[in-house]
């Protein structure tokens, strides 16, 4: 369901696809770089098949890890501030990012998927791999609808 936050210009945007920007993440010096769909699957990609409290059954969730898209926008520490196109928000820790987990899956099940299955884009853990993934802050981290990243100063 398309929350409250959603203005017509925003929706209108999502479905503009494949030239429009999925992605904004502002370093901490201020320099903002934007990632369309091909930007984004330009970057090596990770794949696995978890459950989720969200979804039925296992799902096969691909994309690039967030780690990977936060060094590549010159994020190489600290916390960041994850932004949901309903307004959702959280703080992350650099310290419960690591080179695999999570990703900014951009297919679920092999496919592309849109504002009505929680896309375009969702950070998602693998929970089934490691319990360090089953704890209340990395569910509330496992952003769906992510528009926008931003380095939270220090």
């Amino acid at each position: 369901m398309l929350g409250a936050g959603l203005s017509a210009w925003a929706f209108a945007a999502l479905a503009e696809e494949p030239a429009n920007i999925l992605l904004t993440v502002t370093a901490a010096d201020g320099s903002q770089h934007e990632f369309d769909r091909a930007a984004l699957d330009a970057l090596p990609q990770i794949s696995f098949t978890t459950t989720t409290i969200w979804t039925e059954g296992a799902t096969t969730f691909a994309g690039p890890a967030l780690r990977t898209v936060l060094e590549k926008s010159g994020i190489h520490g600290g916390e960041v501030y994850l932004l949901a196109l309903n307004d959702y928000a959280i703080d992350v820790d650099w310290s419960k990012i690591d080179d695999q987990a999570p990703i900014i899956a951009t297919r679920i099940n092999g496919a592309t998927f849109g504002v009505r299955e929680n896309g375009p884009l969702w950070v998602i853990y693998p929970f089934d791999s490691n319990i360090r993934f089953q704890d209340e802050m990395i569910y509330a981290s496992s952003v769906w609808q992510l528009i926008a990243i931003n380095a939270v100063a220090p």
